[in-house]
């Protein structure tokens, strides 16, 4: 929060206070930050005026162009070192997390025996494969537990998962690679920038008579990620169709003005248009990107999918496997 408030004209809350030991006073980790104006969009977009709307829409490009130009050699998670510089670290993310929305998995010495898969990650293949080696490291310590909490005894699925998850960590070389992170799409000694992995409206403030953004909220999973990871379009200004897309945003008609609408203030923005290359290019690896975080039993299901990408990359080396719309399109 500290390095995009310093770099950034975004607003972020500003901390009071923090302790992550559980023997504190409190009992528990804490933060406590101080309160941002306005109210959330969410919570007043089904009336809130169109021209207000599109003040909001207007700024959010802005802020999302400042973050993608934010450029670091290294993916991760940023702490501050002993002389208050922001740097790149271990990543803090799933799966990682101990516990995710109070769903505890594990115990906590289990986390600690991952940490050698938490980066920082020089490259775009080390940092995907790390979130499925720690998959796979869980299934294979932990089998039992989690074949009858999570798989209801289900031996087959769960050796299904284990050989879709080593097909996935194949394709982590062979498919998504480096080929987002070379020329012309960006400078091969920055191919990293900060993702906010929690964009939804409910996190973005603003001020309801104006429209304006007074802050964003809700940094719990920010990183740094691959380029083609940070250019991306807000879930809520997304087709309802679309792999990505939400429930937030309103009816089709209202997303498709106010996706317009982000779109040509991108373009006025960055008129070389690197971040748009990156949200092109970078459409079948974010794809890919949203299943890193997934169970094994949900990888159980993913084996037709894994398969002909796997399929495609040993005879299409570098070139991205077509989506949906890449095939329509054709």
């Amino acid at each position: 929060m500290k390095y995009i408030a310093s770099n950034t004209t975004m607003h972020t809350p500003k901390v009071f206070g923090w302790n992550l030991d559980s023997d504190n006073p409190v009992g528990l980790e804490y933060m406590i930050l101080g309160k941002i104006s306005g109210v959330s969009a969410n919570s007043v977009w089904d009336t809130l005026p169109l021209e207000l709307k599109q003040v909001m829409v207007s700024e959010i490009a802005d802020f999302i162009v400042q973050l993608f130009r934010l450029r670091f050699d290294t993916a991760g998670s940023l702490y501050t070192d002993d002389v208050g510089k922001q740097v790149v670290g271990p990543i803090i993310a799933t799966p990682f997390y101990r516990a995710l929305d109070g769903w505890v998995r594990l115990d906590s010495s289990t986390y600690r025996e991952l940490a050698s898969l938490r980066g920082p990650f020089t490259t775009v293949t080390e940092y995907l494969r790390s979130f499925l080696e720690a998959e796979i490291f869980l299934v294979r310590e932990y089998r039992q537990r989690i074949l009858e909490h999570e798989l209801h005894g289900d031996e087959e699925r769960l050796e299904l998962g284990r050989t879709v998850l080593g097909k996935a960590v194949e394709l982590c070389s062979l498919y998504p690679g480096e080929i987002c992170v070379s020329e012309p799409l960006t400078s091969p000694h920055s191919p990293f920038s900060i993702r906010l992995d929690d964009f939804r409206l409910s996190n973005i403030m603003i001020d309801e008579e104006t429209g304006h953004v007074t802050g964003i909220i809700d940094f719990e999973g920010a990183t740094v990620a691959p380029l083609w990871e940070c250019a991306y379009l807000p879930r809520w200004l997304q087709d309802y169709d679309e792999w990505d897309g939400s429930h937030e945003g309103g009816s089709a008609e209202d997303k498709q003005l106010l996706r317009d609408l982000f779109m040509r203030k991108i373009q006025e923005l960055d008129p070389d248009g690197e971040w748009i290359r990156a949200l092109e290019q970078g459409r079948p690896f974010r794809e890919f990107t949203n299943l890193l975080s997934f169970n094994v039993g949900v990888w159980t299901n993913q084996e037709k999918w894994v398969r002909e990408r796997l399929e495609w990359a040993k005879t299409h080396p570098g070139i991205a496997f077509p989506s949906e719309i890449d095939k329509a399109l054709s």
